[in-house]
């Protein structure tokens, strides 16, 4: 029988048993509906008898009601009750009436009824006659006894029915039962049947199987033969022929290294001539003797050897990675004409199986005669070629010979000439050898002078840079030995001249401002020199930007008009605005420090009633020579002109000396240290310029700056050649721009300060460069705001105070004071910390400017588009009249205390308390801020945080951490990426918790209620913020120690003064509970870096704040502080309102 008929007689075998089972299932299911619906029967007839006993009871319930109390309505509960009864009676006699044994059982009870209502109506009568004859009815006993009757004969009639009722239940089980062990029977049947199919299938398969992977194994090898043949075609080489087939065979039988061996000559040795994957060591011994090895003792016995546990020293495969040893070896002799022709090594990391050794067999034969023939092409070729050249040699011989015949005849006659010339050469050489000789010895002087020379210039050089380095190490410690005591100086005369306890006269006061200004004049003059020796060390650092020269007129009248009205002198600027470029390419501050010094000295020697006069005007490059100094180039001149007492014409060279006036005499009317020109001058030519001078004695004097348009290197006239040049380029806004859109001129760029109305939208810019800053200037007017700007950091914060803007956009970069201290100030300050900062930078400090309150923070370069957008955001915010914040926090009593904490009229605060519901709520609904407690039912909060940070329509949402749990290191710095603050759940930390939200929330402190107001200045206030903190004071100056000391004490603050690092680090690590460190830089022992260093290193101190006071102002010591884990940096002399101000930031952080 063949595989598919088994495979249908199965089926239908299969098919038949199904059937009845089918069949058995269908006369099962109707026996099972008939049984239950006799069973459902049995259980209507015990209903209705029941209900036959009920109302015959009801009906004596009502007739006795009736006898007793002879109220009518007893007899209609009687009449229901007796209807009921026949009624009840009617429906049991038609549900078993195909029992005759339950019909007279029902007519005795309808018998017994209808006495019984009988006798009830009777004893209904009577009660109406009269109510003894009815109580003496009731005595008889009649109606009990018809009652009892009636009850018996249900009992009865209902026994009959719950027999009825076991005896077709038993039936159903008994069905049920047979069912089941006909349904397993047949079950077993159809599995023996399927069992029987699957091993004739498997039987049938496994044998088709095994016929498909011969018939595979047998065209795999006749593939690999033909193969093979077909590359040994052709006229190959026995060196090619060996390669095309160990290659082959190492490839098609998966083997990883291969040798081709051929017998040389008849001999009894074989050599290398073919290999794959074999290494260098290998290839470098290539011949093996017969009975050598297994490839000898293959080729002497004829007969394939082969190895398959190999020794780990034995051989070894080589790849990129390593190394590693075979698994198995086979060597193949191939024989031709019953002699050995080679023998095939291969190599594998898996084991050979027969059918690789049969194909191996297979191709032997191929492989001999294919090699034979080779071998024999290649040695008639051999033949051929060694008669040919034979002949060739011969012929080219024969022609050599007559060639040389004629030569040989020739070079006789030329050597007969040559010999009378050869002596005429000799008596040359002989002169030249004596000339060439004086030559070397004058040249070996020469050379050993040059020696000398390059030796002392040397020596000069490593002079000079050790001089330079002595240079620069005196001005350090110059510095700091100059503003250490002049810092104590001016500590304690300020704390004198404050007279806080009220014990000092008002001559004493007087005197002790004297002291503090008299100070300030010495550090002023200290910075002069050190100005000086900075230039003319060529230690100067350069910062080109483009500078708008109508700032700097600007920023000159804003110095000096105070000035000018004190001494009453007039002042006036004039601007050629047409000819004067928008910008000028140089360094602004140095600049800005030449004029300052030449209007300084204008006012200084110009009497009251006097003119003092500063223009600025363009000089081109074809204007006439008097006028100009640079040839060839444009230039801007900056002219500064007094009615002051003139310098005589023998005086105007001397003053831009070093330390020279033109009065030095000790009677001189006039100070000055004689530093500011010579200052000056040094300045003026590091930029590419000059200065000259005209003047009269007692006419006044004209000090003329000129400067390059464009700074150039090329163009520095200082002899310094170490001077740092930093080009800033402005930024810009990409296609936001074109150059016919720049202001033609800077009064085209001027703002709108002087424009301002009662109800005006005002947003402050604070940039330094020009051309930005009137982009911006132009984007704010088109928004419908007023503009005002400022170049300067400081300046920034005075226009903030003065014009309350409703927003401010902030470069971080600004001269005087940076930008993060700008945000510092602002948002410190209750009167200015509302106001939305938008960060416009190209410095990547955005995480930084978010934590200290940004409203956000957008990267120079930047598009229009980013701007709109950064626009819009201010304008949505600013308009809002309430904010939105969220409360994500499970606990409801700690969710409603933040509520009522932070809620109010400019707020409304939503709740959520599980995380999956606020990040929902989050992207529903637009909030300005979010707290989130890190302890939430479903999720962690720093999943919540994650999800949040991932979502680029939610990221930008400032997010306080409200926590009670202790933050690990790894979960700290994670909350660092993750949110804007975290606030910890202490005694403070809901006034803490109000200070943050108002932060981020940008509300105005004024408009708060008073009882929170007053919480967050008493946060704020100084002495709160500083009281009882735990100062470190590490110094090695014992006047400065004292000084600091009495001031920080005076604040509230608790000092310990260490006398060096090593002492500090030692206190620190023994009691660590100091609050914040005051760090010297110049100690003894171990110094202020040092130390700094050592506490980063201690865990526990990595975020305790380290504010430097070093006396040092070299170039790079702030950066060189904040490098080695210093918090923040303050230079001596110290100021104790900037210290407290600094430390105050520090301590509330």
């Amino acid at each position: 029988m063949t595989l598919d008929k088994k495979i249908q007689a199965g089926f239908i075998g299969c098919s038949l048993v199904l059937l009845v089972i089918a069949m058995i299932s269908f006369r099962n299911s109707e026996k099972f509906v008939d049984t239950n619906q006799w069973v459902n029967h049995t259980h209507e007839v015990l209903y209705e008898f029941d209900q036959v006993l009920i109302s015959s009871v009801n009906a004596e319930t009502g007739a006795r009601g009736f006898v007793i109390a002879n109220d009518e309505s007893y007899l209609e509960r009687f009449n229901a009750a007796k209807a009921a009864l026949f009624e009840h009676i009617k429906k049991v006699r038609e549900l078993t009436r195909d029992n005759p044994g339950q019909q007279k059982n029902i007519d005795d009870i309808e018998r017994l009824a209808i006495a019984h209502v009988n006798h009830l109506d009777r004893k209904i009568e009577a009660r109406r006659e009269d109510f003894e004859k009815a109580r003496q009815m009731v005595v008889g006993g009649e109606g009990k006894r018809i009652e009892d009757e009636i009850r018996k004969g249900i009992e009865h009639a209902k026994g009959v029915e719950q027999a009825l009722l076991v005896e077709r239940k038993q039936a159903s089980e008994n069905d049920a039962k047979n069912f089941n062990i006909i349904f397993i029977a047949l079950l077993l049947v159809i599995v023996g049947v399927l069992v029987v199919v699957y091993f004739i299938i498997s039987t049938n398969l496994e044998a088709l199987r095994k016929a498909e992977t011969e018939t595979a194994h047998k065209n795999w090898s006749l593939t690999g033969s033909a193969d093979l043949v077909k590359k040994m075609q052709g006229n190959k080489r026995v060196d090619e022929l060996s390669e095309v087939i160990i290659n082959h065979l190492a490839v098609y039988l998966n083997a990883h290294i291969g040798a081709f061996y051929l017998v040389e000559n008849g001999d009894t040795h074989l050599r290398l001539t073919g290999w794959h994957a074999i290494n260098k060591t290998k290839r470098e011994h290539p011949v093996v003797e017969f009975g050598e090895g297994l490839v000898g003792q293959a080729a002497a016995e004829r007969s394939v050897k082969e190895v398959t546990h190999i020794a780990p020293g034995y051989f070894h495969m080589h790849t990129g990675f390593g190394e590693t040893a075979p698994k198995n070896i086979i060597a193949m002799p191939f024989v031709f004409e019953n002699a050995v022709v080679g023998v095939i090594e291969l190599g594998s990391l898996h084991e050979f199986d027969d059918l690789k050794k049969q194909y191996l067999g297979l191709v032997a034969d191929s492989i001999a005669i294919a090699v034979t023939s080779s071998q024999a092409r290649e040695k008639t070729k051999e033949l051929l070629e060694e008669t040919q050249r034979q002949a060739e040699e011969l012929t080219v011989q024969q022609e050599e010979l007559r060639q040389s015949n004629d030569e040989l005849h020739a070079k006789t006659e030329q050597l007969e000439r040559s010999e009378g010339e050869l002596k005429k050469q000799q008596e040359e050489l002989r002169q030249a050898n004596e000339e060439l000789g004086e030559k070397a010895d004058l040249l070996e002087y020469q050379k050993e002078k040059l020696e000398d020379a390059k030796t002392e210039i040397e020596i000069k050089a490593r002079e000079i840079e050790v001089t330079s380095k002595y240079k620069s190490e005196f001005l350090a410690n110059m510095s700091h030995e100059l503003r250490t005591p002049l810092n104590s100086i001016l500590i304690l005369a300020q704390l004198l001249a404050e007279n806080r306890s009220d014990v000092l006269g008002k001559k004493e006061v007087e005197y002790a401002r004297n002291i503090h200004n008299s100070g300030t004049d010495l550090l002023n003059l200290i910075n002069e020199i050190l100005d000086l020796s900075k230039v003319e060390a060529g230690k100067m650092e350069l910062d080109i930007s483009e500078v708008n020269l109508q700032g700097i007129a600007g920023n000159m009248s804003a110095l000096f008009s105070e000035l000018a009205k004190e001494k009453s002198i007039e002042f006036t600027i004039d601007v050629n605005e047409d000819t004067l470029p928008v910008v000028l390419k140089t360094d602004k501050q140095r600049v800005e420090q030449v004029l300052k010094n030449l209007l300084s000295n204008a006012f200084k020697f110009t009497p009251g009633g006097g003119k003092v006069g500063l223009s600025i005007g363009r000089v081109s490059k074809d204007a006439g020579s008097g006028s100009r100094f640079l040839s060839g180039i444009d230039q801007i001149a900056f002219s500064v002109t007094d009615t002051g007492i003139g310098i005589t014409r023998d005086k105007q060279g001397v003053i831009f000396e070093a330390f020279q006036q033109a009065d030095g005499s000790t009677k001189r009317k006039y100070g000055g240290t004689g530093l500011g020109l010579s200052i000056s001058r040094e300045l003026v030519h590091v930029l590419g310029g000059k200065i000259q001078l005209e003047s009269e004695e007692g006419r006044g004097s004209t000090f003329t700056m000129y400067l390059p348009l464009q700074f150039d290197p090329a163009l520095i006239v200082s002899d310094n050649k170490q001077i740092e040049i930093k080009e800033k380029r402005s930024p810009r806004i990409e296609k936001a721009v074109k150059p016919e859109e720049m202001p033609l001129d800077d009064t085209q760029a001027t703002d709108d300060r002087n424009h301002i109305r009662e109800n005006d939208k005002v947003i402050l810019i604070i940039e330094d460069e020009a051309p930005f800053a009137n982009v911006l200037l132009d984007f704010v007017r088109e928004r419908k705001y007023k503009g005002i700007i400022a170049r300067q950091g400081n300046t920034g914060i005075s226009y903030a105070r003065h014009f309350k803007p409703d927003a401010i956009l902030l470069d971080m970069k600004l001269p005087v004071m940076d930008g993060d201290e700008v945000l510092k100030l602002i948002k410190n300050d209750p009167d200015l910390r509302h106001i939305p900062i938008q960060i416009i930078s190209a410095h990547d400090k955005k995480k930084e400017g978010l934590e200290l309150g940004a409203f956000d923070y957008i990267k120079k370069p930047v598009t229009p588009q980013e701007l709109r957008k950064a626009f819009d955001r201010i304008e949505n915010f600013a308009g809002k009249k309430t904010k939105k914040l969220l409360i994500i926090e499970d606990n409801e009593q700690h969710n409603n205390a933040i509520r009522e904490l932070i809620g109010n009229g400019d707020v409304t605060c939503f709740s959520a308390y599980e995380g999956a519901k606020a990040y929902k709520m989050m992207e529903e609904e637009a909030f300005d801020c979010v707290i989130v407690d890190l302890g939430l039912p479903d999720m962690s909060g720093f999943e919540l945080l994650e999800k949040i940070k991932g979502n680029d329509n939610l990221n930008k949402i400032p997010v306080v951490v409200y926590t009670g749990r202790d933050l690990k290191k790894e979960e700290s710095a994670r909350l660092d990426r993750l949110a804007n603050t975290v606030v910890l759940k202490t005694a403070d930390s809901k006034e803490r918790l109000l200070d943050e939200t108002i932060l981020f929330l940008h509300r105005v402190e004024s408009r708060l209620p008073k009882e929170k107001q007053t919480i967050i200045r008493k946060l704020h206030k100084s002495d709160e913020v500083l009281k009882n903190k735990r100062i470190l004071l590490v110094d090695d100056d014992i006047r400065n120690i004292y000084s600091l000391t009495n001031a920080l004490e005076e604040e509230g603050l608790l000092c310990t003064t260490a006398e060096n690092g090593r002492v500090a680090v030692e206190m620190l690590s023994s009691n660590g509970s100091f609050d914040l460190v005051l760090m010297d830089i110049m100690m003894p022992e171990m110094d202020g870096y040092e130390a700094t260093a050592a506490i980063r290193k201690i865990p526990k101190f990595d975020k305790l704040p380290i504010i430097a006071l070093t006396a040092k102002a070299m170039k790079g010591d702030k950066e060189k502080c904040l490098a080695v884990g210093m918090s923040d940096y303050i230079s001596k002399p110290v100021n104790i309102g900037q210290l407290l101000s600094l430390m105050r930031v520090w301590l509330y952080r």
